[in-house]
C-alpha cells in the first residue's frame, strides 16, 4: 500500500509545489501564511489526505513541457524530497493535443496511470488526483478515471486573478518556503469531491480479459524503484483498457443482473433483493464481516451500535417478561398513589420486609423469600399493590434487588442450561405478579413499545395470557382491551397481538381462552384489530399437541395464525404434531427439529418459521457461546445449521428482560452462538425472514420488507465499523 498522488502537468511547473504544499505540509508548508489555513487542514483531516509517498506526473512530449519538468527537478532537489518518489510519464508522440485521436490517446494514457495508481494504493493506502495542470481535457479525462477506478480526493488548486502576475513570477527558492503574506492565497487547494471505485470493475465478465491485463508493460513494474525521479516514455498504440471499460459501460445493466442471478443461485434462501444491486464487493464485505466471534469489549459494542440501526420485526416476546430490573420498579411506581390509600394497612408487613433488607445478605433474602408469597400477604389489600410497594422499598438501590433475584446468575457463565423452572422463576416478580391492573399494564407496555422503536423493531407481535392479569378486578376482555389500547399508542406502527393458551393436563383452561379470543374477534375495538393469532405455551410433556387440536378447532375456523411452543425441551415429535395436528404456521424454539431429517425438509419446503430465541434458549437448555470458554463442552446451537438447510429462521428475544437481553443484542448472541459467529449477510437473512413470517397481511408484509430493505440500504449508505 501508498499514498499516491496523480496529476496532469502543462507548462506551469509550479502546479506540482502548490499540491505537495498542501498534502505534505512536513515537506514544505507553502500555505502557512494562508488567511484560511485552518479550514485548509480541516479539509486535509475530512477527506483523509496522508503526506503523498509517490507522485504520479503525466504530460505530452511538448519541448517545452521539458523546461518546466528541469525546473520541477530543481525545486523537488532544492526542498530535499526524500519521502516522495516522482514518476514522470511522457506520453510520446503527442505534443499539443491538436487532434481527436491524440485526445484519445492521452485519455489512454491517463486511465493506465489511474489504474496503476490504483493498484499501488490498495485497500489501506490512498489515491489521490489532481484536476490542475494541462489542457482542459486532460482534467475530464481524470474526472473519467476517478469515476472508475476511485479516489478519496478530486483536488483542484483554484487562483486569484488580481495576484496571478505576481505569482508566476516567483522562482523555484520562492516554492521551498511559505508564501509571503501578500500572495498567500494567491492559490488555494479545494477539494471537488471523492469517488468509490466504479462496481462495474468487479463484475466478472468472460468475455473480457481482465483490466490488469489490459496495463503497459512499462506501467506493469517499476523500473527504478529506488529512484526519487524516474522520467520515461509511454508509447500508446491502442486504447485497450478504454475499449474494455467502454465494454463494460455498454454492458452494465446485463454484468449486475447477470452477477445477481449467480448469488442467489448459490443460495438456499433469498436475501433482501435490493442487497443483490449493491456492488460486488460490497456483497462480499457483508458475507465477509462476522457478528459475535469476537469478544473484545470494543468489538462488541461497535457490532451493537450497528445493530441497533437495523430495522427489526419481532416475533417471539411475552409481555410477562419484558421489564428489566429497573423497569419492574418503575412499573411500580404507577401504582404509588393506590399504595398510598392502603398505606395504613401496608405498612406494618412493608416494615418487616424492610428490616430485613437491611439486615440480612441479598444472597440468604435470595433463598428465604418466595416471591409468590408477596402478592396478597396482606388481607383487603388487592394485587398488585404488595408487590408493587415492596418492589418501591429498592427505588434507590435496585443493584440489591438484582442480586436478590438473579444471585449467581448475574455471572454470564453461570447464566446458562439452568433448566425451565429456575429460569422461569426469575421472572417472578413482573408477569402476573405485577400485571394486575391497567396502570401496571400500561406502564409497561409503553416501555416495550419505546424500547421497541429505540432497536427500530417495525413490526412487533406481543403474545399474553390475559387471564392471568385479572386478580386484580379486571376480566381477560378488558385486560386485552387495555394491553391493545397502550401498544397502540406506544409501540411501533405494525404491533399485533397473540393470545397464550398454556398446556395442562386439563384442557378447561384452553377451551376458556380460546372462548375469549372468539369473543374478542367478535367485538369492536382495539383488541379485535390487533389479535392475529394464538399460541401454545407451557411444559411440553403435559399436554401433546394431539390433544388438543378439538379445543383449537373454533380458531381455525377463524383462520386465526397459529404458533405453537415446540422442541425448546422435548423431542422432535413435539414439532411433528404441532405441525400436523395444529397446522403450525410457525414454532417456538423448535430446537430440536434436527431430530427429524424428513420434517426439516418439510419446513423448508412449507416455509414454517422457526422463532428461535439465542439468550432464553442457551440459559434455559445451555449452548456453547463464543464468549464463554465454560460452554465449550456444550451442544451447538442449530441456528446457522437451520439457515444452511434454507430454513425460515428468525431471532426474538422471548422474555427480554428476564433473559437481560434486547432487539438487537438477540442478533449479536445469535452470532455467538454460531460456530465461527454469522456475517452481517447472514443477520440480514435473519431479519427479512422474520417480516417474511411476520403475521400480518400481505399487503403489509410487502409495505414493511420494503421499509426495512429501504433503511438497510440507508445504513449501508451511512457505512459502519468493523
Amino acid at each position: 500500500m501508498a499514498h499516491v498522488l496523480i496529476t496532469t502537468l502543462g507548462r506551469n511547473w509550479e502546479i506540482v509545489p502548490e499540491i505537495l504544499g498542501w498534502t505534505n505540509p512536513d515537506l514544505v508548508d507553502l500555505y502557512a501564511n494562508h488567511p484560511n489555513r485552518d479550514e485548509l487542514e480541516t479539509l486535509r483531516a475530512e477527506y483523509g489526505i496522508e503526506p503523498v509517498e509517490i507522485l504520479w506526473i503525466i504530460t505530452t512530449d511538448d519541448l517545452e513541457i521539458g523546461k518546466a519538468l528541469e525546473r520541477l527537478n530543481a525545486w523537488r532537489q532544492a526542498v530535499g524530497t526524500c519521502r516522495v518518489r516522482f514518476r514522470v510519464v511522457r506520453v510520446s508522440g503527442i505534443h499539443d493535443l491538436s487532434s481527436l485521436a491524440e485526445c484519445r490517446r492521452m485519455r489512454e494514457a491517463i486511465h493506465q496511470v489511474v489504474l496503476r495508481g490504483s493498484a499501488e494504493a490498495g485497500a489501506e493506502g490512498s489515491l489521490v488526483l489532481s484536476l490542475t495542470g494541462g489542457r482542459k481535457t486532460m482534467s475530464s479525462d481524470m474526472q473519467a478515471a476517478a469515476a472508475f477506478f476511485g479516489c478519496r480526493a478530486l483536488v483542484h488548486i483554484v487562483g486569484r486573478d488580481d495576484k496571478l502576475s505576481h505569482f508566476r513570477k516567483l522562482d523555484v527558492q520562492d516554492f521551498c518556503k511559505p508564501l509571503p503574506p501578500a500572495l498567500a492565497d494567491a492559490a488555494t487547494p479545494v477539494v471537488v469531491g471523492r469517488h468509490a471505485p466504479s462496481p462495474l470493475l468487479d463484475y466478472p465478465d468472460p468475455r473480457e480479459e481482465p483490466l490488469s491485463d489490459c496495463l503497459q508493460e512499462s506501467l506493469r513494474t517499476d523500473p527504478a524503484p529506488r529512484s526519487l525521479w524516474a522520467d520515461h516514455s509511454l508509447c500508446v498504440e491502442d486504447t485497450r483498457l478504454l475499449d474494455a471499460l467502454e465494454n463494460r459501460l455498454r454492458a452494465a445493466s446485463n454484468l449486475a443482473a447477470n452477477h445477481a442471478s449467480r448469488i442467489i443461485q448459490q443460495e438456499t434462501s433469498a436475501n433482501f433483493l435490493a442487497l443483490y444491486s449493491l456492488p460486488p464487493r460490497e456483497i462480499q464485505r457483508l458475507k465477509e464481516v462476522v457478528v459475535g466471534a469476537d469478544p473484545d469489549p470494543q468489538r462488541q459494542e461497535a457490532e451493537l451500535d450497528l445493530l441497533r440501526r437495523l430495522p427489526k420485526a419481532e416475533l417471539h416476546c411475552h409481555l410477562g417478561g419484558v421489564l428489566t430490573v429497573g423497569e419492574i420498579i418503575q412499573v411500580a411506581d404507577s401504582v404509588r398513589e393506590r399504595i398510598e390509600e392502603y398505606r395504613t394497612n401496608l405498612q406494618p408487613w412493608l416494615e418487616r420486609r424492610k428490616s430485613r433488607l437491611e439486615n440480612e445478605d441479598p444472597d440468604r433474602l435470595r433463598e428465604t423469600i418466595q416471591w409468590k408469597e408477596l402478592r396478597r400477604p396482606v388481607s383487603g389489600v388487592p394485587e398488585p399493590l404488595p408487590v408493587a410497594a415492596f418492589l418501591l422499598l429498592f427505588e434507590s438501590c435496585p443493584h440489591v434487588l438484582e442480586k436478590m433475584i438473579y444471585g449467581r446468575y448475574l455471572k454470564e457463565e453461570n447464566f446458562v442450561g439452568i433448566g425451565f423452572e429456575d429460569y422461569e422463576r426469575l421472572g417472578d416478580l413482573q408477569g402476573s405478579a405485577l400485571l394486575q391492573c391497567e396502570e401496571t399494564l400500561r406502564a409497561t407496555c409503553r416501555i416495550l413499545g419505546h424500547k421497541a422503536r429505540e432497536h427500530n423493531v417495525l413490526h412487533l407481535e406481543v403474545r399474553c395470557s390475559p387471564k392471568n392479569y385479572t386478580r386484580g378486578g379486571l376480566s381477560p376482555a378488558r385486560v386485552l382491551e387495555i394491553i391493545a389500547d397502550e401498544l397502540a399508542r406506544s409501540g411501533p406502527e405494525s404491533t399485533v397481538l397473540l393470545l397464550i393458551g398454556s398446556r395442562h393436563r386439563d384442557l378447561t383452561a384452553l377451551k376458556e381462552n380460546v372462548a375469549l379470543a372468539q369473543e374478542i374477534l367478535a367485538n369492536a375495538g382495539a383488541a379485535s384489530r390487533m389479535l392475529v393469532g394464538f399460541d401454545l405455551a407451557g411444559n411440553e410433556k403435559a399436554l401433546e399437541p394431539a390433544k388438543v387440536r378439538e379445543a383449537f378447532l373454533p380458531l381455525m375456523e377463524r383462520c386465526l395464525h397459529a404458533t405453537i411452543h415446540a422442541g425448546e425441551i422435548a423431542d422432535a415429535s413435539s414439532i411433528w404434531q404441532a405441525v400436523y395436528h395444529l397446522n403450525a404456521e410457525r414454532i417456538g424454539h423448535g430446537l430440536t427439529l434436527q431430530g427429524n431429517p424428513g420434517l426439516l425438509e418439510r419446513f423448508r419446503d412449507r416455509r414454517i418459521a422457526v422463532e428461535m430465541c439465542p439468550a432464553s434458549n442457551c440459559q434455559i437448555v445451555g449452548f456453547r457461546d463464543a464468549h464463554l470458554p465454560g460452554t465449550a463442552s456444550r451442544p451447538v446451537y442449530p441456528l446457522s445449521t437451520y439457515l444452511r438447510k434454507g430454513l425460515r429462521v428468525t431471532v426474538n428475544t422471548d422474555n427480554p428482560g428476564i433473559s437481560r437481553t434486547d432487539f438487537s443484542r438477540e442478533y449479536q448472541r445469535a452470532g455467538r452462538l454460531s460456530p465461527g459467529g454469522l456475517s452481517l449477510w447472514d443477520l440480514l437473512l435473519l431479519i427479512r425472514n422474520g417480516f417474511k413470517a411476520a403475521f400480518t397481511e400481505a399487503p403489509r408484509r410487502h409495505d414493511l420488507l420494503r421499509k426495512a430493505e429501504n433503511r438497510i440500504l440507508h445504513v449501508l449508505e451511512r457505512g459502519f465499523e468493523l
